[in-house]
């Protein structure tokens, strides 16, 4: 996914509610640390939430369907691009195993099996 969704901003917002935070600029700053999005786009954000009707007494899909009912939210959404990862590994041993691992996948390492899925 190229921008933020629905899902992943109810989602983002239900976690710092569940801690207690109440839904302002503070809490989506620090959620939405990484993505491209500047200061007023998050004051932007702010405002349109609360014009969605969206408070902390909402669960997840409440959040979600209240976004996805909001075009204006949709749109400032599609303009909050995601962060891009660049994979890098550095080896500063010969002894042991360095594994660098980014989204779905099962790593093997002799008998240890370990499976990954990205949320």
């Amino acid at each position: 996914m190229d921008f933020l969704t629905a899902t992943i901003l109810s989602g983002l917002i239900y976690d710092g509610v569940k801690g207690g935070a109440m839904i302002g600029f503070d809490l989506l700053k620090s959620k939405l640390q990484g993505w491209l999005i500047d200061d007023n786009q998050i004051q932007l954000l702010v405002e349109e939430l609360k014009e969605a009707g969206i408070n902390e007494d909402l669960a997840p899909h409440a959040i979600e369907r209240k976004i996805e009912e909001h075009p204006t939210l949709i749109k400032l959404l599609k303009q909050i691009k995601a962060p891009e990862y660049e994979n890098c590994v550095v080896q500063t041993s010969h002894i042991g195993h360095n594994v660098n691992n980014n989204g779905n996948s099962t790593i093997s390492i002799g008998d240890i099996v370990t499976t990954k899925t990205s949320e």
